[in-house]
């Protein structure tokens, strides 16, 4: 077997089991359970009920994970907001987490458009920290235009720029996100 041949299956197999392990520990009416990080099926944010849709692990080559990642949904109306909650297995720079985010915006939405909002993607930037292993960062789109940062339980800032809320989101959820695995996972598709 040639190098390519066995690179290919080390990747199948491991795709295989992240998919047993993320399948094999759910429960929709007690939440998913991945590494030792439980996200529950539901929770309330500002009065209303979040729903959760999936969660799946982003891992950096086939070696390390980065961190589990949960995505929950609520109705609202003709809208529906989306809370991404993000728990960290290792320690990143908040340089590092705001260098991949920046270039995943650009590719995505173009340079003119993330000159366009540039001031409150600053701002955003500005407001994070570096992580370490147990950390959470959670992202909330509210009323389509609202994005609200927490980091560990505790509000950090809230932006209302439709066009950076929906751009943040998409690093993960657009059409060419951060890792399709995760996406699929997060969008309850496994």
């Amino acid at each position: 077997m040639n190098r390519r041949n066995t690179l290919t299956s080390i990747s199948i197999y491991t795709l295989l089991i992240s998919v047993f392990i993320l399948t094999g520990s759910a429960n929709a009416k007690q939440g998913i359970h991945i590494k030792d990080i439980y996200f529950p099926q539901s929770h309330t944010f500002e009065n209303h009920q979040f729903e959760l849709s999936g969660a799946g692990i982003l891992t950096w080559g086939i070696l390390v994970d980065l961190y589990a990642a949960a995505l929950y949904t609520s109705r609202q109306e003709k809208r529906e907001d989306q809370r991404l909650v993000i728990h960290y297995l290792i320690p990143i720079k908040a340089t590092k987490i705001k260098q991949v985010a920046e270039s995943f915006i650009r590719r995505q939405q173009g340079p003119e458009k993330l000159e366009r909002m540039r001031p409150a993607l600053d701002q955003l930037h500005n407001a994070m920290q570096d992580v370490k292993p147990g950390d959470r960062y959670v992202l909330t789109l509210k009323d389509n235009n609202r994005l609200v940062l927490e980091f560990n339980d505790s509000e950090v800032i809230t932006l209302n720029d439709p066009l950076l809320a929906e751009a943040y989101l998409n690093i993960w959820l657009g059409k060419d996100p951060i890792d399709k695995s995760l996406k699929i996972s997060l969008l309850g598709q496994t």
